[in-house]
């Protein structure tokens, strides 16, 4: 199935129900659709995200309680010369920035296909993301499906005993070594141990 497809797929069968395991079943489709499944450290995610039509970018002028946002749609187009646009904080961290994009593209992928919007271009479909409160069920879906598209769970678990072994089981050392190896913050590599390895 290719990104057309899953665009259709979607589209005609919203994904607004999708539970987590779905959310990283389509994460993992991606991976492979984009050709991006055997890539062994950092998901090319602006890539990922221009393969469906997005125009990343970096903001100053964003409000202090979000860290990015994505539109769609509405009056998109005339603003930002693209009709499909994730935008994140420039003072937001390199890794947090790559995690904020692969989080907004799944509200793209799992809120927006399928919706009243989608039918209707002139309608802008918009999500921030907040810098807390990701307590709802599309946050934890989106992170999910950002989890899985930044460190695939087969490769993360690799990567993990690979660390543990070298490191003589070294947590500390583990967390860095992953961090640096997918690009994220720590804190997400500590998330994912809990989701992947517990």
């Amino acid at each position: 199935m290719k990104v057309e497809a899953i665009i259709n797929k979607l589209n005609s069968n919203s994904a607004k129900n999708y539970s987590i395991k779905q959310t990283e079943e389509l994460a993992k489709q991606i991976l492979q659709d984009c050709g991006f499944d055997h890539v062994v450290g950092a998901t090319p995610i602006i890539k990922i995200a221009n393969t469906f039509g997005f125009l990343c970018l970096k903001a100053e002028n964003i409000p202090k309680d979000i860290s990015g946002n994505i539109f769609v749609g509405g009056t998109t187009k005339d603003i930002y010369n693209s009709d499909k646009v994730i935008i994140v904080g420039c003072d937001e961290a390199y890794e947090h920035q790559r995690f904020i994009i692969a989080h907004e593209l799944a509200h793209y992928l799992l809120d927006y296909l399928g919706s009243p919007e989608s039918k209707n271009p002139k309608l802008l479909f918009s999500k921030t993301y907040p810098k807390t409160n990701h307590c709802s069920n599309e946050e934890i879906r989106a992170d999910r499906f950002a989890a899985e598209l930044l460190m695939p769970a087969k490769l993360f678990l690799k990567q993990y005993v690979k660390a543990m072994e070298v490191s003589d089981f070294n947590k500390k050392y583990t967390v860095s070594y992953l961090a640096t190896f997918f690009k994220t913050k720590r804190s997400s590599i500590e998330r994912r141990i809990d989701e992947v390895i517990s």
